[in-house]
């Protein structure tokens, strides 16, 4: 299996080499059809013979290019194509590929490819030590570092730091020919070059990047210098260096502000007169140095302003999701009604409402999305609106929970669910019909101070889960001083320093010996709830409702 990849901005494009001859060209019919007046109608074709790959120039105007040698017209090249081997048609620049590079070696910039063997042997290097010891060359270092630090100043575009670093060396390094920065992205090791430069426009070799020096330079944090890569004898056991054509190379760490590598600068020449010495090696680590710790500064500075940012956007969505909250519960004759939300994190997943529908009915509506943050806050948006919506047509608990549960079940993320329960109190007769999707069941102080928990004989599964799932609905009448308790596990599982949880225990009997009052009841279990946690973060988001019917 080989195949050819155009190398092109921003992205490359790969074409599987399927038939023989591969043949490509300006035509439409080419299998490799690229369009630039420079190239012939049909320019270059690929032989497969065997197991091996041949490249064949077709006569072509402008000619065909291997490793930056012409093939002469009409000629096929008499050794077979390597994997990583460059090709250019005129302008347009190619890369043949015997097989897939492995899992994480591919470069993601067309500009550069990285050659595999392990066999090198790599000597003579100097290690990465800050600014280096300015014993050697002193004033150049001073010089270099000066020019870096006047070529970085007041630039907070990480997008701009990278190319203006190989600017300034290679006006520091005369006898640079090409340059390339790479450095790993996020959490990845993947190292992704950010920024190419080569001296002359016309030169149209790819930078390859031998994995034996870059792992030694990132490993030990080592500068590597070759003062001929073809023929220094350091590099005999290593084909995949002798194979980059360099005739001087050097390549350093970027180390972060902790001395960890990031990353790398490479730069090489292929001017056998202009070889880079040891010198060139100590300065330009001491340049690194310098460029790292900016190109650090930088990232950490667009970090910063990217969290300020993130901050700013979480509390707008703070603000929007209290809007979907209620801003005050009914206030009828003979009842009294209570309600806090407390996420753990600027939003939750936490949810209730309480409001009239029609002129003589009552909605309880309270969930917890698995889950809190951001993923939990939008669910619990889509639950506020549907609530909302299904409960403007019908009252009727077992016809709206179904309708609800239908609804939430439509394109669910996976792995997401709410525990729900939907009430509807009829103030005419005083009495409550309840649904109870996998939510804790409510809690009732009768006025001889008995609990019961009301409905824990018909709890169904939670919203989102079977959207054809029967819910049974439970009724009870509601007596003169009774109060009633709904919560999330945020309550229950509350935890202090020693992490013990405040419990399902404790609720219980708060709930028996609290206030008598809703609102003085709810705010006091929430208060005893923080007592436990001792100026613990909070680990759960926290929603309470109370409620009951008065004394006559």
């Amino acid at each position: 299996m080989a195949r050819i990849v155009l190398l092109t901005e921003p992205e490359s494009v790969t074409f599987e080499i399927k038939k023989s001859p591969f043949i490509m060209g300006r035509q439409p019919d080419c299998d490799l059809q690229v369009d630039s007046g420079q190239v012939s109608r049909t320019h270059a074709q690929i032989i497969i013979r065997g197991d091996t790959f041949l490249l064949e120039d077709l006569k072509s105007g402008n000619g065909t290019f291997l490793n930056g040698k012409p093939l002469e017209k009409g000629q096929v090249c008499p050794i077979p194509l390597q994997d990583g081997d460059r090709i250019k048609l005129g302008p347009i620049k190619l890369r043949f590929e015997l097989v897939a590079s492995p899992k994480g070696s591919e470069s993601e910039d067309a500009g550069v490819a990285f050659s595999d063997n392990n066999s090198s042997t790599i000597m003579g290097s100097a290690a990465a030590r800050g600014f280096g010891l300015f014993e050697v060359r002193p004033e150049e270092k001073l010089k270099g570092i000066l020019k870096i630090n006047q070529a970085l100043a007041g630039q907070v575009e990480l997008s701009k730091i990278a190319p203006l670093i190989l600017d300034t060396l290679f006006d520091i390094f005369p006898q640079a020919d090409r340059g390339t920065i790479l450095v790993k992205m996020g959490t990845s090791e993947r190292l992704v070059p950010i920024a190419q430069k080569q001296r002359a426009d016309g030169n149209d070799e790819s930078v390859r990047l031998s994995r034996t020096i870059i792992m030694k330079v990132l490993e030990d944090r080592t500068g590597i210098l070759s003062a001929d890569a073809v023929n220094d004898a350091r590099f005999n056991a290593s084909e995949s260096i002798s194979n980059l054509e360099l005739r001087s190379m050097m390549c350093v760490p970027l180390l972060d502000l902790s001395g960890k590598p990031f990353g790398i600068i490479n730069l090489d020449t292929q001017n056998p007169m202009k070889l880079f010495t040891e010198g060139d090696l100590e300065l330009l680590l001491a340049v690194a140095s310098q460029a790292a710790n900016s190109y650090e500064n930088v990232r950490l500075l667009k970090s910063y302003l990217d969290k300020q940012k993130q901050d700013e956007e979480m509390r707008i969505a703070m603000h929007v999701q209290k809007a979907l909250l209620p801003e005050s519960l009914p206030a009828v004759p003979g009842y009294s009604f209570y309600a806090s939300y407390d996420a753990a994190q600027a939003v939750g997943g936490d949810y209730f409402d309480c409001f009239l529908t029609g002129s003589n009915k009552i909605c309880i509506s309270f969930g917890d999305v698995a889950g809190k943050g951001v993923p939990g806050a939008l669910i619990m948006s889509r639950i506020s609106s549907v609530v909302q919506n299904t409960l403007s047509f019908t009252d009727d608990v077992a016809v709206a929970i179904d309708r609800i549960n239908r609804h939430m079940c439509h394109n669910m993320a996976a792995g997401r669910f709410v525990t729900y329960t939907l009430g509807v109190i009829d103030l005419s007769t005083n009495r409550i019909s309840l649904a109870n999707a996998g939510h804790y069941a409510l809690l009732i102080r009768k006025t001889n101070g008995e609990l019961e928990l009301f409905g824990s004989e018909a709890v169904g599964i939670p919203l989102g889960i079977m959207d054809d799932y029967a819910y049974e609905v439970v009724e009870r009448e509601i007596a003169p001083g009774e109060l009633f308790l709904l919560r999330t596990d945020g309550v229950d599982e509350a935890m202090a320093p020693d992490n013990s949880l405040y419990s399902t225990e404790k609720v219980l009997d708060f709930m028996k010996n609290g206030s008598t009052n809703p609102e003085e009841l709810g705010k006091s279990l929430l208060a005893d709830v923080r007592r436990h946690a001792n100026g613990r973060p909070q680990n759960d988001d926290i929603a309470i409702m109370t409620f009951g019917r008065l004394m006559e």
